[in-house]
């Protein structure tokens, strides 16, 4: 039984001597936790309900996972990972550790080509059927194969196993020393270690006893493929030491750019297109059966699951043995579909114009966005369907905002005849000062405030405040709700997570502190602000930090904070940036500015990127979060505001050039550069719909969005880019 939690912490991983057993404690882990969250009588919130996620409820849950994907609403990535899931295979079990496909071919050119099919390796196969001469083997040993106790099979070893994996991740902790724990002590032969991802793919094509799949690390992590450790790995035949794995020429030395190309190949369409017949191999129909003979995608049988009934055999030798050639020589996933999966549907341009014609945005409006007009707009924040602006003088307002999905009242599929709007709707709030006083010594900007949301309800904390406090602000009234001094100096900069659980301080007091938002029964919180009814004592923020982290030596510029990655990253005038981990407050590393200079921005990805930027040499730098730097870049004139696009791929920033310039969070080139209207930018948003927000120093609001005749008139330029090129 493995056990999921909805923030940073690791999942627990339980192992039970019955299914009889594991299902009566799931299920009374599940009764208990809900009973205590939803007394008898209370009102169920669905979203906040767990289920023990049992076979039938892991095929729901599966069927509604390829709805979305077949709707381009998930990643393959994030699918693959979905199915693993399900089908039993984890991180915490190096028997059953998730698999993903081989998706290249060709480990030997300069550059790639997605537009050839011959760059890709032939999914409809399995690894062991896509040499035809080996394969040849493999077949005759099928049909000859006679044993009464034993059915055929084409393969005697398995895609996916204990050894494959530390194979493939020896160089790193703690699989270095369960890898050598598994060699008696010692590493294998240096020729038959992971030295190579060429030699690997055509090992796994020519080897009889290789037909080895992939793992996830090779779709995210380049630290796998680097011998940052400095194991003596021994010599080669050839007499070269082993160390890092040789990558592919289109590589270009960089774990980190085959990563993304690996990646890029996985997302592609031609992987896209032909994915569900890999899945029909691994966790469909294909499985078992006669279109696994068909298929020839047989292997031996007591890796699947109920081919030995391990509980009620008797004869304990026999029942060790089976159970250690089950651990040590692979398992087939659970089968997960039995009949054949579904194509996935064809790509949505419109939907993601940044990645497939950044060209395609244009600047489609421009209105005031305050009754006063020359006051600039220093702060535009999204909530659902809502913009929350801050023009200088505290002047805070909230705007609907305007798509073709709104509009039309439901869901817009992209697939009709209308063109696409969005647009800068009428006032929620209409423009009103905010009572309270900025320290004199504060630059009021973006870093000042965040936006939050709380079940239905919706805030804007405040920094900045004269007072030492930071202050929570409700969207529905422009109230203050609640005013929080904790600090012993002005507080310079605010943000919250993305799921809204975390928000993170940081002052002039060079302290960062972390605060819990309060999440009380939704039900009742739900009832109590429908009545205007929010008391003193309603904290929307629990009035003590739960960290307070130090280490800078002049104040916090800017901050980032992730429960998904269980991290704080904080920057300072002190030219540092330094990483904590969220859940534990504990130091994890720093990375200084090349020069020293003082830092002014940063934003981080969930992938794992942070660029940092400071205005004294208007200079960008990324970083991977395991520290090691990527790249850099000077920005076009000063910058006063960066803004990362939801999928987290482009940044753009902007500044008083008025121009917008939208860069790869791959490498920090240059993708776009979109022309204002003459006006300094002073804020920025992007939008779920990859619009672009602006707002001026004269307080006007810009709208960069789509041009839907210029997206048709398009070929799609990402298709048939070499995803080695820059940007």
């Amino acid at each position: 039984m493995e056990i999921f939690f909805d923030d940073s912490n690791a999942p627990i991983f339980l192992n039970f001597s019955s299914q009889k057993d594991v299902k009566r404690a799931g299920s009374l882990l599940v009764s208990l936790r809900n009973d205590a969250l939803f007394p008898k009588g209370s009102i169920k919130d669905k979203n906040s309900v767990i289920s023990f996620v049992d076979r039938r409820v892991a095929l729901e849950i599966a069927e509604n996972a390829k709805e979305r994907w077949k709707r381009r609403e998930i990643s393959n990535f994030e699918y693959l990972m979905i199915l693993n899931t399900l089908a039993g295979r984890s991180y915490n079990d190096l028997t059953q550790y998730p698999i993903f496909p081989w998706v290249l071919a060709d480990y030997a050119s300069e550059n790639l080509d997605f537009n050839k099919s011959s760059t890709f390796r032939d999914l409809s196969k399995p690894v062991g059927a896509l040499d035809e001469k080996r394969f040849k083997d493999f077949e005759d040993r099928y049909l000859n194969f006679c044993d009464p106790d034993i059915p055929s099979f084409y393969y005697g070893s398995h895609y996916s196993s204990m050894g494959i994996v530390l194979h493939y991740l020896l160089r790193l902790e703690p699989f270095t020393t369960l890898h050598r724990s598994l060699q008696g002590g010692k590493f294998d032969h240096a020729d038959r270690l992971f030295q190579s991802i060429d030699s690997a793919y055509r090992n796994s094509l020519s080897n009889s006893s290789d037909v080895k799949e992939l793992i996830p690390e090779f779709f995210y992590m380049p630290e796998f493929l680097e011998n940052s450790n400095s194991y003596h790995l021994g010599i080669k035949q050839d007499g070269e030491p082993l160390g890092d794995v040789a990558l592919p020429p289109w590589a270009k030395g960089s774990p980190e750019e085959f990563i993304h190309i690996n990646r890029e190949a996985l997302e592609s369409e031609y992987v896209s297109s032909n994915l569900h017949h890999w899945i029909d191999l691994i966790f469909g129909y294909k499985q078992r059966g006669q279109p696994a003979v068909e298929a020839a995608n047989i292997f031996y049988y007591v890796t699947y699951e109920g081919a030995v009934d391990l509980e009620n055999m008797d004869d304990m030798i026999q029942k060790y043995a089976i159970e250690d050639q089950i651990a040590n020589f692979g398992q087939t996933p659970i089968q997960i579909f039995r009949v054949k999966h579904p194509r996935r549907g064809p790509p949505i341009p419109i939907a993601h114009p940044l990645y497939f014609a950044p060209q395609s945005i244009t600047l489609t409006s421009s209105v005031s966005s305050t009754i006063s007009h020359m006051s600039a707009v220093l702060f535009i924040g999204l909530l659902d369907n809502t913009i929350i602006l801050m023009n200088e003088g505290l002047i805070l307002s909230v705007k609907l905002w305007l798509t073709t999905r709104t509009q039309l009242g439901g869901n817009f599929t992209f697939s009709g005849p209308q063109e696409n709007f969005f647009g800068v709707g009428s006032d929620v709030i209409s423009p009103r000062k905010i009572g309270t006083f900025l320290a004199e010594n504060v630059k009021f900007g973006r870093q000042l405030l965040a936006t939050m949301q709380i079940n239905s309800d919706k805030y804007l904390i405040l920094c900045g405040n004269w007072e030492n406090s930071f202050q929570i602000i409700s969207l529905s009234d422009g109230r203050i709700v609640q005013s929080i001094r904790q600090h012993k100096d002005v507080v310079g900069c605010v943000a919250v997570s993305s799921d809204g659980n975390v928000v993170a301080t940081g002052s002039y007091d060079t302290t960062v502190m972390i605060w819990h938002a309060f999440r009380g029964r939704p039900s009742e919180k739900k009832m109590r602000t429908a009545n205007f009814e929010i008391s003193e004592n309603d904290h929307i923020i629990m009035e003590r930090p739960v960290h307070i982290l130090c280490g800078h030596d002049d104040i916090i510029t800017c901050l980032f904070v992730s429960t998904e990655l269980d991290i704080v990253v904080s920057g300072s005038k002190d030219g540092t940036c330094i990483f904590h981990t969220l859940r534990e407050g504990r130091y994890v590393r720093s990375i200084r500015h090349p020069s020293g200079f003082g830092l002014s921005k940063l934003v981080a990805t969930r992938h794992g990127r942070v660029v940092l930027y400071s205005e004294i040499d208007l200079s960008l730098h990324m970083h991977s979060i395991n520290g090691k730097h990527i790249a850099s870049a000077t920005s076009i004139g000063r910058l006063n505001c960066m803004e990362l696009s939801c999928c987290g791929e482009f940044m753009a920033c902007a500044g008083e050039h008025g121009q917008i310039v939208l860069r790869s969070m791959h490498s920090l080139d240059i993708v776009w550069k979109y022309p204002g209207a003459g006006k300094g930018i002073t804020s920025l948003a992007m939008t779920r719909e990859e619009c672009f927000i602006a707002g001026t120093k004269d307080g006007s609001l810009l709208v960069f969005s789509v041009e839907t005749a210029l997206i048709r008139r398009g070929s799609m330029p990402q298709t048939s880019v070499k995803p080695s090129g820059a940007g």
